[in-house]
């Protein structure tokens, strides 16, 4: 795992775990409103064996959600498949095909795929959120996704949203503004996440921000002086003062120490301890019955009491 992974591709996969409600409220209003956050269980240990060896390093950063939604007045059980890119990449959409047949094959329920670009660059020619198959003049399959690309949203549709959201502020550096306005975009980042409380949230966000708006020593200068003298951003002066002392780089530190143990962990001991951590956190949560994680996993009954009686 690279350096650039590690930090910036991770750590918007730990924003999506600890935001995963407002998430969707930014995005996916519509949804929010259906969807059941209590009942949500991580299925990450399972995405990565789901697809071998081959795929280890890229499934790392990306998320595989079963959660409860009301659809038609009824409570159904969904999965959410998440990739978080940090490049344009050909072919994208017949991966995001491969991935969700995998899924759907193996988990025989609705899965709603979305793929969010966080690369810092315009393009020139769009990403195609479907693929298709065909035979001659007769269609086999249309296969579509959700994409979002941050760089496509005006800063201005996000600054909007801060203020019930704080997903936005730290989403910010990575939509469209002038060069010349770097500077003050970090600030307003920082500015939008400072009013949530001291600790892990804040730290990631935070993290996050950093990441995003690497700032050069000409900017920083600009940066500093204008948290120091305008009054509109005393919080992120705080903020500073919080990371100067070194709390920041701890929060950040453990966080990332616990992922990369977990995903370590979750490559080494492959398929079977995979199904097991997932079918533990399916009983811990009471999301599904006993019967219901055997068709789920595919684990036998005596296996899924076994883990029963460990967890």
């Amino acid at each position: 795992m690279t350096e650039t992974h590690s930090r910036f591709d991770i750590r918007h996969k730990e924003t999506l775990t600890l935001f995963l409600r407002e998430y969707f409220e930014l995005f996916f209003p519509d949804l929010a409103e259906k969807l059941r956050f209590g009942t949500a269980v991580f299925l990450d240990k399972e995405l990565t064996a789901l697809f071998g060896e081959s795929e280890e390093q890229h499934k790392i950063t990306d998320a595989l959600i079963l959660i409860q939604m009301i659809v038609d007045g009824q409570e159904e059980r969904i999965l959410i498949h998440w990739e978080q890119e940090s490049k344009k990449k050909k072919g994208f959409g017949e991966r995001m095909f491969h991935y969700f047949c995998g899924i759907y094959f193996r988990y025989r329920c609705p899965v709603f795929p979305i793929a969010m670009f966080t690369d810092p660059v315009k393009w020139k020619k769009p990403v195609k959120n479907t693929f298709r198959l065909s035979l001659g003049r007769y269609p086999v399959n249309r296969f579509s996704f959700r994409l979002i690309k941050l760089k496509d949203y005006k800063t201005g549709e996000l600054e909007k949203k801060i203020a019930e959201n704080p997903l936005a502020a730290a989403y910010l550096p990575l939509t469209d503004y002038p060069e010349s306005e770097r500077p003050l975009i970090k600030a307003k980042s920082l500015k939008g996440i400072a009013k949530l409380p001291p600790g892990q949230k804040q730290a990631t966000l935070f993290s996050l921000i950093q990441e995003s708006l690497p700032l050069n020593r000409k900017e920083e200068k600009h940066f500093q002086k204008l948290i120091r003298t305008d009054p509109l951003y005393k919080e992120v002066k705080m903020l500073q003062s919080v990371k100067e002392v070194g709390i920041e780089e701890g929060f950040e530190k453990g966080i990332q120490k616990g992922i990369e143990k977990g995903i370590e962990k979750g490559i080494e001991k492959g398929r079977i301890i995979a199904l097991e951590e997932t079918v533990k956190n399916l009983l811990r949560s009471g999301l599904l019955t006993k019967k219901q994680i055997v068709e789920f996993t595919g684990l036998s009954m005596k296996k899924i009491n076994e883990l029963a009686a460990r967890t």
